[in-house]
């Protein structure tokens, strides 16, 4: 290969193109870019083929050829990421965000299905790329990710997205949850505690709307006494007191009936702790816990 990247040196660049496209092929070429001088593959792709490059971009290691991507000019970034796109190569995208920039990422996006943009989140590998393009879309579009992922039942993938996520970014995607269907709610919620993403799921819930976060907890999973026993236990450990206040509030009847019979919750440290962090008056913890039959 680098020997090849040595020979184009020596030839004219449009003849180099000529000679990739038609002997070397999309996979080839690739090897080839990613031992050539960043400076020289920029000159290179200007004379490919749009179509060639996407095929080529297939075969990339991005972390080999980040310089070249971001010596490229931004609107030919954008065209190839949007066929890759149309040709279903989430896989590739996701490999790519880390080294393109937010704003190219997301007029790549840009239109995407929620379906897409599920796909190419899962696929990237880099949180913090991953988190400057959730910042950047709007909640309309975060919820279409939401639905996406309940169309195809991805509910434990979905959830790992959560750990990749900001605080600010998780409670965005958290309150898209609790507004599709009862079933999607559910499902998503169950995923959360099989894979345990509580850590990041409770400090997103102090921002959410009090009728989505009613709508978020009433659920199937929370009626069971061992899955609020350790939302009590994560929410102790991250000193989150207020926000089992908050999900007392937003229970109904019958998920305070499984509150009477949690473990946790009558530990007499536990509701010291509650007492002194809730961020409402102790006489009134004092007070829910003895009307639940706590004390």
């Amino acid at each position: 290969m680098t020997r090849l990247a040595a020979l184009s040196r020596m030839l004219p660049v449009p003849l180099t193109a000529k000679i990739a496209q038609l002997a070397l092929g999309p996979m080839l070429s690739a090897r080839v870019a990613a031992v050539l001088d960043p400076r020289e593959a920029t000159r290179l792709a200007g004379h490919l083929d749009v179509g060639f490059l996407t095929r080529l971009a297939v075969s990339l290691d991005p972390s080999r050829v980040a310089g070249i991507v971001r010596g490229l000019p931004d609107d030919l970034v954008v065209e190839v990421g949007r066929r890759l796109l149309a040709a279903g190569e989430h896989l590739t995208l996701g490999r790519f965000v880390a080294i393109v920039a937010p704003e190219l990422a997301l007029q790549v996006v840009e239109g995407a299905s929620g379906h897409d943009l599920l796909q190419v989140a899962l696929f990237t590998d880099e949180p913090d790329a991953l988190e400057a393009i959730v910042r950047r879309l709007p909640d309309e579009r975060l919820g279409a990710v939401v639905r996406a992922a309940d169309e195809a039942q991805a509910y434990d993938a979905a959830v790992g997205l959560l750990l990749a996520l900001s605080p600010v970014s998780c409670t965005r995607l958290v309150a898209q949850v609790g507004m599709v269907s009862d079933e999607a709610r559910a499902a998503v919620v169950a995923a959360v505690d099989t894979h345990d993403v509580w850590p990041a799921v409770l400090p997103a819930l102090p921002a959410i709307e009090p009728e989505v976060l009613a709508a978020l907890v009433n659920v199937p999973t929370t009626l069971e006494v061992p899955v609020i026993d350790r939302v009590v236990d994560h929410a102790r450990a991250l000193d989150l007191a207020p926000v089992l206040v908050q999900l007392v509030l937003g229970f109904d009847d019958a998920h305070l009936d499984v509150l009477k019979e949690s473990r946790r919750l009558r530990d007499p440290d536990l509701q010291a702790w509650l007492v002194d962090h809730a961020g409402v008056s102790g006489r009134l913890v004092l007070a829910v816990l003895t009307s639940l039959g706590l004390r």
